[in-house]
């Protein structure tokens, strides 16, 4: 459900998508509000459910994850014991998004290891039962362009 932005909200966003730890005193210097103001709005924008949480990004590297693939699934419709096993390895810190997708797959995984073995050990959960999921594993080879907040405001006008 889209929200109703006005331009002021949406300048606060970019502000905030850039480094979710700028001080709201800055941010009412930069848009042409009082810091109270400002605090206002990006609580009502919290409170909306625009904002959805503030989060450190962390070098995938520095922690030896330097494999990301992307793994497409596909199969028969899930029982309920397939359904918990699934989340649960939604729920591992390998595992960085999951979707549901139209077309010849069912699943597209946004995956992040520290090695090849390890991509290869995620992989056949999926495929392993109660899952039993037909795989293709596509491996990151250089990664150009990653906008870890989802969406970033603005950049057609830079």
């Amino acid at each position: 459900m889209a929200v109703d932005l006005d331009d002021l909200d949406l300048r606060i966003l970019d502000l905030l998508v850039r480094d979710g730890r700028t001080p709201a005193s800055q941010i009412a210097d930069e848009v042409g509000l009082s810091r109270p103001a400002v605090a206002e709005r990006i609580e009502k924008l919290e409170r909306q459910g625009v904002i959805r949480g503030t989060t450190a990004v962390i070098e995938p590297a520095a922690l030896g994850r330097t494999i990301t693939a992307f793994v497409a699934a596909r199969g028969a419709t899930l029982s309920a014991r397939a359904w918990q096993t699934f989340r649960g390895i939604m729920r591992g810190d390998e595992v960085l998004e999951v979707h549901t997708v139209a077309g010849d797959d069912c699943y597209l995984l946004k995956v992040r290891t520290g090695s090849i073995g390890s991509l290869n050990a995620l992989v056949a959960k999926l495929t392993s039962p109660p899952l039993s999921l037909a795989t293709r594993t596509t491996i990151v080879m250089q990664t150009h362009c990653e906008k870890v907040g989802g969406i970033m405001l603005g950049e057609e006008k830079r």
